[in-house]
């Protein structure tokens, strides 16, 4: 079993043992690279694979490093791991166990959130067995691939109006209100927006860069609004790779959700129904796919779909 502790040092020390011997140990720059050395080690040493945990947090390390989801997606995991099944080692852990883990977490939260979860432990085997083989070692079974996953929550089609938007600018901070309004603006997602820096912004020729988002490098036409918010947002800024917006992305969703109830608006109201609404305004002019696409950023054509909302009377405007 591996023993991973921070020392005073801000240096990691890993100690593999078993049957109270130390078969190896080492000291590390981080825990990323301490994780490694221990699952390494553990497998050649024959004492078994790691707990779901710490495969875990080796997964969010290798694979979401320097990523805006990698503290989320740690966090999530730190709480699958407090179901007591949840923490035995990847070979243990059984089709019953995960099912066991469902029904609990069913029982304390919504279907949606269980799904998520249930997925995030598929996602931590598969990618933890892929390194299995890529490294020529025996594979191990993934308990989640024949579980039930709970009905996915019903996408949100509510399309955030013009007059709606006003109305929640004016209940919202002037730094809180140029971030909603560029989001309804530009269809961006949110953290797309708060990883923004004045290198990235080309406003002359109304686009700015995305870098490494959730759909790759992209670049974003931007409408004249964009543009007067954006040269807002600049003032003051005199360093080229600072962030333009430097607040945290939950106080974006809080803002938003407490604009909405100040003014009244229902809970459907959400910062991310915002990018839903752009499209669907897009969608209304008359665009093309490739066009409203290259608004979105998506490169499926069925996520495009998902995020229009276009109604019969949208279209009758359209076909004389």
């Amino acid at each position: 079993m591996a023993t991973i502790r921070k020392l005073p040092s801000g240096k990691w020390n890993v100690q593999i043992r078993g049957k109270g011997k130390i078969f190896a140990s080492g000291t590390f720059a981080t825990r990323g690279r301490a994780e490694r050395f221990a699952q390494q080690k553990g497998l050649e040493l024959g004492l078994g694979h790691p707990p779901f945990l710490d495969a875990g947090h080796m997964y969010c390390h290798n694979e979401l490093e320097n990523r805006l989801s990698q503290a989320l997606t740690a966090n999530r995991i730190d709480r699958i791991c407090k179901f007591k099944k949840m923490r035995n080692r990847m070979d243990r852990i059984t089709l019953k166990d995960v099912n066991a883990f469902k029904q609990h977490r069913l029982a304390e939260v919504t279907q949606a959130t269980c799904r998520d979860e249930l997925l995030m432990i598929r996602r931590v085997y598969r990618w933890y067995i892929r390194e299995l083989v890529s490294e020529g070692k025996p594979s191990i079974q993934n308990p989640c691939e024949l579980i039930t996953m709970p009905k996915p929550s019903k996408p949100r089609d509510r399309v955030v109006s013009r007059d709606e938007l006003m109305m929640l600018l004016s209940a919202m901070s002037p730094q809180m209100a140029l971030i909603t309004e560029l989001a309804y603006e530009t269809a961006m997602r949110r953290s797309e927006i708060l990883r923004l820096t004045p290198h990235d912004l080309h406003l002359e020729d109304r686009f700015l860069c995305v870098v490494d988002g959730k759909e790759g490098d992209r670049d974003v036409p931007l409408t004249k609004r964009a543009v007067e918010l954006l040269r807002e947002s600049l003032t003051g800024i005199s360093d080229r790779n600072a962030r333009i917006y430097p607040v945290a992305a939950y106080s974006v969703t809080q803002a938003v959700r407490r604009a909405r109830e100040a003014v009244g608006l229902d809970s459907d109201v959400r910062f991310h129904q915002l990018r839903h609404s752009r499209i669907t305004e897009v969608a209304r002019k008359g665009l093309n796919q490739a066009q409203i696409m290259m608004v979105s950023g998506h490169r499926d054509i069925r996520s495009v779909q998902r995020y229009t909302h276009l109604n019969v009377q949208d279209v009758v405007g359209l076909i004389d």
